[in-house]
């Protein structure tokens, strides 16, 4: 879950069909019940290269033919499509400038019959388009698989939605953005399960955790949403350390602070719901040293008794040290 600036990640005519029918209405339901802050999509070319660069790179990943369709043109145009992925995006993080405007792109490009319109290099969308033949077989599992997240996800929405856009804008100290920010769901997203990029702002999340809760998935969203809201706290945490000529044992206490504000306002609408980054271990992991300053610093702010320059002040001194 992380986020740095980027600009603009079976039989065809069945499959282009039913992309029809099915993406629209999700897009369009969001807007038609209230749920305006987000527009979700599960598109065909996104999840095709989300699912090409986890193979090319995870090592517990078969990156063979083998799983994918046994025709031998469409066993050869995979294993190229890999090898082209291994070669050009070769340490790249999906979360670099470059990697982020291929991503948009095939975020527009949705379920397309083709890519020609999405102004690609040429070479990315042969091998795309000549690897989409095999990764059809596997689409409508990861389709229905995305489509079964957004679906899970939307009384939780129509619920706490309003009241988690405000409470968070509150905490932030920022509005929340007027137009609804792009969902992609993807069957495999990266390492984290999620990630987003800014300018535009653009969310991607993986749907393939058997283990997360409907409410874990809402803290995620709104998890991603809230590094467009950030920003203000984190330039303030910045000049905090600044000005007192102290450094911060991690870069990354805005992050914290994030994890902290989103899974504990989630908390405060769910009854008996534990935050993500308590759940999964991650401040013994990730930061050791933060919850407890952010328990007596940052809770404070999200109670109402403190303001939110004291609040960042007290949580920098108390975290930062001597250069």
């Amino acid at each position: 879950m992380a986020s740095i600036p980027a600009i603009a990640h079976g039989n065809a005519r069945f499959q282009i069909t039913l992309a029809a029918w099915l993406l629209f209405p999700v897009a369009a339901l969001g807007q038609a019940q209230g749920q305006a802050a987000f527009r979700f999509q599960s598109g065909f070319w996104i999840n095709l290269h989300h699912f090409l660069y986890r193979q090319a790179f995870d090592s517990a990943t078969d990156k063979s033919a083998a799983s994918m369709p046994s025709a031998r043109a469409q066993a050869e145009a995979w294993n190229r499509a890999l090898d082209y992925y291994q070669t050009a995006f070769a340490g790249k993080d999906l979360l670099q400038r470059d990697m982020a405007i291929i991503k948009n792109a095939l975020s527009d490009a949705g379920s397309a019959a083709s890519l020609k319109i999405a102004g690609l290099d040429a070479d990315l969308t042969a091998v795309l388009e000549a690897a989409a033949p095999a990764y059809r077989a596997r689409w409508r599992e990861h389709d229905l698989r995305n489509r079964a997240w957004i679906r899970r996800l939307r009384p939780l929405l129509a619920e706490h939605e309003r009241v988690l856009k405000g409470r968070l804008s509150s905490a932030y100290a920022t509005a929340w953005p007027e137009r609804a920010i792009r969902a992609d769901i993807v069957f495999h997203a990266n390492w984290a399960g999620a990630y987003t990029t800014l300018y535009p702002t653009r969310i991607t999340i993986a749907s393939n955790d058997p283990d997360e809760s409907a409410a874990e998935s809402l803290e995620i969203l709104f998890h991603e949403a809230s590094h467009v809201l950030i920003g203000k706290i984190r330039e303030a945490i910045s000049e905090q350390a600044r000005s007192i000529g102290r450094l911060l044992p991690r870069k990354t206490l805005w992050h914290a602070v994030l994890f902290y504000t989103t899974g504990e306002i989630v908390r405060r609408r769910i009854p008996g719901y534990t935050p993500y980054a308590l759940r999964h271990g991650l401040w013994e992991r990730a930061w050791p040293d933060h919850l407890d300053a952010l328990e007596a610093a940052w809770r404070p702010y999200l109670d109402g008794g403190r303001e939110l320059d004291a609040a960042i002040r007290e949580l920098v001194t108390g975290l930062a040290v001597a250069p």
